[in-house]
């Protein structure tokens, strides 16, 4: 593609935004975010008909810049829909787009306009689909997250298998929840006892032996145990 502008595609989307717009859900959204995100005010479904139309107009042979820079436009807008629709067009991605330099572009989305709602549909999804891909990149991005003093890119490393089923990488989250274990931030225990429930789907014993042998107490516990 030689010419490309994202902002006219996305003006676009903005459109179609304004005109569906409702002030008093945005409120009422905005007041369930704890106040952090602006909303238009349009519920999830007929934001999900909006985005597939505006998505289908997409040229087809975007590039790896090109796709990136779509989605850092969408991030950087003030209502909460743009990261919406950013995340739900991310993580529909084809396996051949995925790309090794995704992983600073996934950290950064990760670390700006933070909250539950992006990391879990971001670390769960795309990053998780990044790391089968790419295995051999999944120590080092692992090893260097473990590390971070933001939680919440702690918090993706402890549930981007969520969706691995059987083939969870059990010795890895184990050792990930023996580290994060005595930080107590609400977020970190959560996605502790989040990971072990979904895991304990496929393997109850290996879960409740853990469990045991961990003395997981408190809401880790609480959501570990919640199957077995």
């Amino acid at each position: 593609m030689e010419t490309f502008n994202s902002s006219a595609f996305i003006s676009l989307l903005s459109a179609e935004f304004l005109l569906n717009r409702n002030e008093q859900n945005g409120l009422s959204m905005s007041k369930y975010m704890k106040d952090r995100f602006l909303f238009y005010g349009i519920k999830a479904e007929d934001r999900k008909r909006i985005q597939k139309v505006w998505v289908s107009q997409l040229p087809k042979d975007l590039s790896f810049e090109q796709r990136w820079e779509i989605l850092m436009e969408l991030w950087e807008k003030d209502q909460r829909e743009y990261q919406y629709v950013a995340i739900d067009w991310l993580n529909s991605w084809k396996k051949e787009w995925i790309h090794p330099e995704d992983i600073k572009q996934l950290r950064w989305l990760i670390e700006n306009k933070t909250w539950w709602d992006s990391v879990d549909a971001i670390a769960s999804n795309y990053l998780g689909k990044f790391a089968k891909k790419f295995p051999e990149m999944l120590k080092e991005f692992v090893e260097e997250w473990r590390n971070e003093s933001n939680f919440w890119i702690n918090r993706s490393c402890l549930i981007f298998q969520l969706k691995y089923k059987k083939d969870v990488d059990f010795e890895l989250l184990k050792s990930l929840i023996v580290q994060f274990q005595p930080n107590k931030e609400f977020f970190i225990q959560k996605a502790i006892g989040w990971s072990l429930r979904q895991y304990s789907k496929f393997a109850p014993d290996e879960v409740r032996d853990f469990v045991k042998e961990i003395k997981l107490s408190g809401l880790a516990y609480r959501e570990a145990t919640k199957y077995i």
